[in-house]
């Protein structure tokens, strides 16, 4: 607060600040008055810093986003910066946010809920025309201008965020309530900001946005679970607008509106057909115009209406210049007549890093939810992108793959398709007998890799079972004269089962919540369980008590995994660090700093003398465990996201799941490529202790093993 006191009077280009407007976790918003004109601004000054090359960047930037001219964006003026701070100045807009005017649970009248959605979509439509996507609508960014008309704000503060180097990805997190499923990934598009307005619209109309809960838990519904139907809490919602926003978020960008406007009209058509048409009494908390109010559409929701437009989310031009122009209408739409849900939905775009699972792919996620307004480059994903993969002894195997490619996986030997939701986690048992798998669906199954008959299944032990009860860390013993696995669940109980006969050998309630990974030493006397406190735990077995209590990481551990020779553990953080240190003492051996996101995944070459981590930067690296030399760094195709490398048990080779839907296989010698094959998406992979096989726990629920 002192810091912000200060500026008050300060003189930032020709604007002094007058006083404190606001202040969020990146920026600090001033009312500024021009020294010569007295006029008033709105001046946001940034939580960063800018190199020289830097600002260059963002001045090219800016002065894209400087272009937009429309009735319902706020117009960047002017930006500087002073002592290597940056700063916007912007139009004023005097009557606040929507959040403000609209707290939380505050349920807003259909017919405003229209008028605001229509101002919205069409300043959206504008940018999405000029290539440009928002990537951060919500109802803080959304002001009330002179006239109470809605302008949409807060695209300054990202491009600055982008160009800056000294912003950590996690730093920029906090929309995740209104994150797309593919944004989760980074790969957001147009259809990212219908999906946020669709969030906005199903909290406006009911109260509450459709998922709660921490940021992990939040970002997996987005990616895995449906809305709960809006007519639950307000029956006497028509059914046509609650199937038009449900439509606005699908799970797959494809299946919604080709437009943010398409969407916009949909739902005015929607509603055309009661008490909307009905004279506007605009409350006093309301601040919208009587006069503002349009007439909705004359055609009953029972009219025209394809579920899918055959027109282009995205114009082919970028005009800079274009003047803005009313949007013209798009064809009306007949309501769907099925129930909500429609169908269940399986969306194809997400790798392992979409999830975020306990703990799960942050980097990526908030990688996505970085910017505000964005650049959309003709390299995007966007909805046609989407292909499928079709295994030739499995037909529900679906990802992605090149643009535009119909793409066919190699065939495996074996699919196990017991489970019903993704497969998380997947790990061979020492003597090749058994495959342990924990699935979306809440289910540990341990099941014989000969057949994939299934021997066990295993759920958490808390009762009531949470929302987060899916098992998200295993581990097998690695002692061959015993089945003894680890398993952790997001809740934060812990069990060790006989793999032999189903027993539970072993349960602890609450160890850490959520268990993020767990891992055994060798010798089966302790395991060690990263946490989302940044901490990692060494227990002793069976007693249970803490021997090390390893605090040296910054934030979420993501992976933890034990040498082969049982001298040391390797941890992996969101910290982008990645550290060597000795299991009862907790004192540190090195420090690899070679990755620039989040460290996802750790595993040990089986000499001990090597590690291979992969991080949320998209790449692998490979290094060594003595002195921290990088090897190798593995690029992902196309820049892709790296899921999970694992070494061989001869140590020749090493396995990568490159993020396109292949897995490479590289000798560890020369670090080149040997072979590659389509494996589907991907999360985890596992050698046999043979190294003749390698099992995939996939996104379709499947394991599959392949020969190689």
């Amino acid at each position: 607060m002192a810091d912000q006191q200060f500026r008050v009077n300060q003189q930032l280009g020709h604007y002094r600040l007058v006083r404190l407007l606001g202040q969020g976790g990146f920026a600090e918003v001033y009312l500024g008055e021009h020294v010569h004109l007295k006029t008033l601004a709105a001046v946001k000054v940034l939580h960063t810093r800018l190199t020289h090359e830097d600002v260059q960047q963002f001045r090219g930037e800016a002065q894209t986003i400087a272009h937009l001219l429309h009735p319902h964006i706020v117009r960047v003026l002017d930006f500087g910066v002073e002592q290597e701070v940056p700063y916007l100045v912007m139009d004023y807009a005097p009557n606040g946010t929507l959040r403000q005017q609209y707290p939380r649970g505050t349920r807003i009248p259909l017919t405003t809920v229209m008028l605001l959605v229509q101002q919205v979509a069409g300043a959206l439509h504008y940018a999405h025309e000029r290539r440009l996507i928002h990537r951060d609508i919500k109802p803080e960014n959304l002001l009330f201008g002179r006239n109470h008309e809605v302008l949409l704000s807060d695209f300054g503060i990202a491009l600055v965020l982008q160009t800056s180097r000294q912003h950590r990805p996690q730093d920029i997190a906090g929309t995740i309530s209104y994150m797309a499923p593919e944004q989760i990934q980074a790969h957001p598009c147009a259809a990212s900001d219908q999906y946020a307005l669709g969030i906005i619209v199903y909290e406006w109309l009911c109260g509450a946005r459709p998922f709660e809960g921490s940021y992990t838990e939040i970002a997996v519904k987005h990616t895995m679970t449906l809305p709960p139907p809006l007519r639950a809490s307000m029956p006497q919602l028509p059914q046509e607008v609650e199937q038009v926003v449900m439509m606005a978020l699908q799970k797959d960008p494809q299946r919604r509106f080709p437009t943010v406007l398409a969407f916009a009209q949909a739902l005015e058509q929607a509603a055309a057909g009661q008490a909307l048409i009905q004279t506007f009494v605009r409350p006093h908390s309301v601040p919208v115009a009587p006069s503002q109010v349009q007439q909705p559409a004359q055609t009953h929701p029972s009219s025209a209406y394809t579920a899918l437009y055959a027109t282009s989310i995205m114009s082919p031009s970028f005009q800079q210049e274009a003047p803005y122009k009313t949007p013209q209408p798009v064809p009306q739409y007949t309501p769907m007549n099925t129930p909500f849900p429609v169908q269940e939905q399986k969306s194809t775009l997400f790798t392992r890093r979409a999830f975020l699972i306990g703990g799960g792919m942050v980097g990526a996620a908030v990688a996505g939810g970085a910017a505000v307004w964005s650049l959309l480059p003709h390299s995007t994903l966007s909805p046609t992108d989407i292909v499928t993969i079709g295994s030739k002894t499995d037909k529900q195997s679906t990802g992605v793959g090149n643009r535009g490619q119909s793409i066919q996986t190699d065939t495996p030997i074996l699919s196990f398709t017991g489970h019903t939701g993704p497969v998380l986690h997947m790990r061979w048992s020492p003597d090749g007998t058994f495959i342990a798998s924990g699935s979306m669906d809440g289910t540990l199954l341990i099941w014989t890799a000969k057949d994939g008959k299934t021997r066990v299944s295993a759920r958490t032990t808390l009762q009531p079972p949470l929302s987060d009860d899916y098992p998200w860390s295993l581990d097998w013993s690695a002692q061959k004269n015993v089945a003894h696995l680890a398993v952790g669940f997001v809740d934060g109980t812990i069990q060790v089962l006989d793999g032999n006969n189903g027993q539970r050998i072993f349960s602890h309630d609450k160890a850490v919540t959520p268990v993020n990974v767990l891992c055994w030493s060798p010798d089966e006397r302790y395991l060690a369980v990263g946490g989302s406190d940044g901490i990692v735990r060494v227990y002793t077995y069976p007693a249970w008590d803490v021997v090390t209590t390893y605090q040296e990481h910054t934030n979420t551990i993501r992976a933890v995994a034990w040498s082969p020779d049982g001298k040391w553990l390797v941890s992996g953080s969101e910290d982008t660090t990645v550290r060597v240190w000795e299991p009862l003492s907790g004192k540190t051996r090195l420090i690899y700093n070679g990755h620039t996101k989040d460290v996802m995944t750790v595993c040990w070459s089986y000499d001990s003398s090597r590690v291979a981590s992969t991080a949320n930067d998209n790449t692998a690296r490979f290094w060594t465990a003595a002195d921290g030399r990088t090897l190798h760094v593995y690029n992902a195709p196309s820049g892709a996201p790296i899921g999970e490398a694992r070494w061989s048990h001869t140590g020749r080779s090493v396995a990568v799941y490159g993020g396109d839907a292949k897995i490479y296989l590289l000798d560890t010698t020369t670090f080149t490529v040997t072979r590659s094959f389509m494996a589907g998406v991907v999360y985890n992979l596992a050698w046999s202790p043979d190294d003749t096989l390698l099992a995939t726990g996939n996104y379709d629920n499947a394991v599959r093993i392949w020969r190689v």
